[in-house]
């Protein structure tokens, strides 16, 4: 039967040779790093008001115990934020990149994979199939394997990346609140 010789997951990759490894690796590795990201993110939105002195809303609040005009309270709440922002943001962009040169390590597993396919033609020529099936393969497997990472990548950028929206905008609203509560 045709199905019998169907190759492995691990046989498939190995057909991608180095370029599928280094696609399956970026991926992997990717895809780890977005869960320990959201992992650390989650954490972080769940501690966000833990009523210690630590916590961003108790700092907010101290700014604004220390501070005597609304201007000063402004400039420093800024300060903070864009501190929480960085802090927040951190790594989110790598998933972004990671999830771009997926597919562009496919393509370029592509490309030499048909030209692998034309130094056969020029060889052997067209005669034995067999000759160009080593090429051929390469060029889609690293085309699959860089789209099978890509999308998953790029759904953990787009997630990660509304996560660290939710969280500012919820400091951001503590600060606006702050801000008219000081202003009365």
């Amino acid at each position: 039967s045709l199905y019998l010789d169907k190759p492995s997951t691990f046989e498939r990759i190995a057909q991608g040779k180095l370029i599928g490894f280094i696609i399956v690796l970026i991926g992997i590795s990717g895809l780890i790093f977005a869960a320990y990201r959201y992992y650390t993110l989650y954490l972080y939105s769940k501690t966000i008001k833990s009523k210690d002195e630590n916590d961003i809303f108790s700092k907010i609040e101290n700014i604004s115990n220390a501070s005597n005009d609304v201007e000063t309270f402004e400039r420093e709440c800024d300060e903070v934020l864009l501190t929480v922002n960085g802090n927040l943001s951190w790594g989110v962009n790598w998933i972004k990149f990671l999830a771009a040169v997926a597919p562009l390590l496919g393509l370029l597993g592509t490309v030499i994979g048909m030209i692998e396919t034309f130094q056969a033609i020029t060889v052997f020529g067209t005669g034995d199939p067999k000759q160009m099936a080593g090429g051929i393969s390469q060029a889609l497997v690293t085309t699959m394997l860089g789209l099978i990472f890509a999308a998953p990548l790029l759904a953990m950028y787009t997630l990660l990346s509304e996560k660290v929206s939710e969280i500012l905008q919820e400091i951001e609203e503590f600060v606006a609140i702050t801000i008219v509560k000081k202003v009365k």
